[in-house]
């Protein structure tokens, strides 16, 4: 359940700075989006899928020493793939295409991520 709650916190707040950053690059870049519906389903997908890992590694590394480095080392190799697909989809959709492919590597890489943090979490903060 705490789990759960940090990571519903999380994705809102990607959901808050998503909402005021997206327009700012639309104004600011004149970045141009042929499908805005792909660029949003691509920041829903790859925005829950970085609240889920990053809750779930900040509890792992929650009661160790040199916190921002282990957790710099840790999250590296797990947010990668989803980065950069999510930076795959957002060019595709920019592109005005709907990024399928994409899109289901994202939703699988959140299932997956939600999955195993889920089970892991009773061991995250077990004494």
């Amino acid at each position: 359940v705490v789990l759960a709650g940090k990571t519903l916190f999380n994705f809102i707040l990607f959901l808050a700075m998503a909402a005021v950053t997206i327009p700012g690059f639309l104004i600011l870049l004149d970045w141009k989006v042929g499908s805005p519906l792909a660029v949003a389903a691509t920041m829903l997908a790859g925005g829950y899928g970085l609240a889920v890992v990053s809750t779930f590694l900040s509890a792992l590394v929650a009661r160790a020493g040199q916190r921002n480095v282990l957790f710099v080392l840790i999250a590296f190799p797990l947010v990668l793939p989803l980065l950069l697909t999510a930076i795959a989809a957002t060019i595709e959709a920019t592109g005005g295409g709907f990024p399928t492919t994409p899109l289901r590597v994202l939703i699988a890489y959140d299932g997956a991520a939600t999955g195993g943090a889920y089970m892991l979490a009773s061991v995250a903060w077990e004494d």
